[in-house]
């Protein structure tokens, strides 16, 4: 099975110059959480909900004027609609992403494949479970910051407070 197979081919991308407020918005009218960022018909990075949140809306950018292209991650990793499943989830588990433009050989825009997809449509449950896990790997990865934003750490001394008692 190739990427091809499995892909979303119906994707809905997003230009540079357009603003965060825009690409929100298209998030949620297309219930995604990634845009592809294309200028000139060549994708040239993504935006994700988190890049919103994380490099604007935590910095206090006005999302109305602020271009998408200043905080979208450029030269993304990206999948070919050719590879077969394993080297999706491979890239993925490699780079700790969980979803991935599909360009053709001209750096056009062919679709979007995601872990969930790869996880519905393989057959290798050991190859889609370890790529999930490195991909969420990125989540542990800060540490105290991350636990203390999450929460964690007042749950595990709830937790340790009512064994004491």
């Amino acid at each position: 099975m190739k990427i091809r197979d499995v892909m979303v081919h119906d994707v809905i991308a997003i230009e540079p110059s357009a603003s965060l407020a825009e690409a929100a918005q298209l998030m949620r009218q297309a219930n995604v959480g990634i845009l592809p960022v294309v200028e000139d018909g060549q994708v040239c990075g993504v935006i994700t909900d988190r890049d919103l949140v994380v490099r604007a809306i935590a910095v206090g950018a006005d999302l109305t004027s602020t271009p998408v292209g200043e905080c979208a991650t450029g030269d993304p990793v990206v999948a070919h609609p050719d590879w077969n499943l394993d080297q999706a989830m491979e890239t993925m588990a490699r780079a700790q992403i969980g979803r991935l433009p599909v360009i053709d050989d001209d750096n056009v825009l062919a679709g979007i494949v995601t872990l969930g997809s790869l996880a519905l449509r393989s057959r290798k449950d050991k190859e889609t479970l370890a790529a999930a896990k490195e991909v969420s790997r990125r989540s542990v990865k800060g540490g105290a910051s991350a636990s203390a934003s999450s929460g964690e750490p007042q749950r595990a001394a709830g937790r340790a407070r009512k064994r004491a008692s």
